[in-house]
């Protein structure tokens, strides 16, 4: 108030304030790397979960030669959507991410994401199996997308649609490029995978950005 006596600083309060304010920011750094340790923690529960139906679809292939091709292919193609379904969710949740300035401990999730393109190039390779063995109608995409690429999202909405529209009848397969994952590697170098994005439709190379309709055609042509 003008011509009243100066207020006497406070040093206690300023010292709270200080106190408090660190207290929150350490609160909110502390809950935010419980949630990633948590979100890690569940991705892996998840790949332990799909190693194991994995590992189920080679054991059920060894009845193939016993039991013989209608008993067993039934019993492949129900696993085989179980992986599909358990993968799609894994990959969900490595997307759901967002920023890398999200994640605490990034090599640990570099790691999974490693781990999850190995499932991935594993569980192509049974479907393949399957198709040739079981005579299969499903199609299969492996889409390789990088974080340089200015289309590729546009290709994975694209294929969203495409996998909610045919469902069982449609395998997708999204790779991360940008991966330091041999086997990942072996497919970009054996298909001449060099721009993004890239698809892989049926074991023949599609590349750059590719639309609903033309995909389509390619997938599943009329007449």
């Amino acid at each position: 108030m003008p011509g009243g006596k100066p207020k006497k600083f406070d040093a206690k309060i300023l010292i709270s304030a200080i106190v408090i304010s660190a207290l929150l920011f350490t609160g909110g750094i502390l809950t935010g790397y419980t949630i990633n340790k948590g979100r890690l923690s569940s991705i892996e529960k998840d790949m332990r979960e799909i190693t194991k139906l994995v590992e189920n679809f080679q054991l059920q292939f060894l009845f193939f030669d016993v039991l013989g091709e209608n008993s067993t292919c039934p019993l492949l193609s129900a696993t085989l959507s179980d992986i599909n379904d358990e993968s799609y969710e894994i990959g969900s949740k490595l997307t759901s991410y967002g920023s890398e300035s999200e994640i605490q401990d990034y090599n640990e999730y570099m790691d999974l994401k490693k781990e999850y393109s190995r499932l991935l190039v594993g569980y192509w390779l049974l479907a393949n199996k399957l198709k040739r063995s079981c005579r299969s109608d499903t199609k299969t995409i492996i889409y390789f997308f990088s974080k340089k690429c200015s289309r590729c999202d546009d290709q994975g909405f694209i294929l969203t649609y495409l996998k909610r529209k045919y469902k069982e009848n449609l395998l997708i397969f999204a790779l991360d490029a940008d991966l330091d994952e041999p086997s990942l590697q072996t497919l970009k170098i054996h298909y001449n995978v060099t721009i993004y994005p890239s698809l892989i439709i049926e074991g023949k190379l599609y590349e750059d950005f590719k639309g609903k309709e033309e995909l389509e055609n390619i997938l599943f042509p009329r007449g």
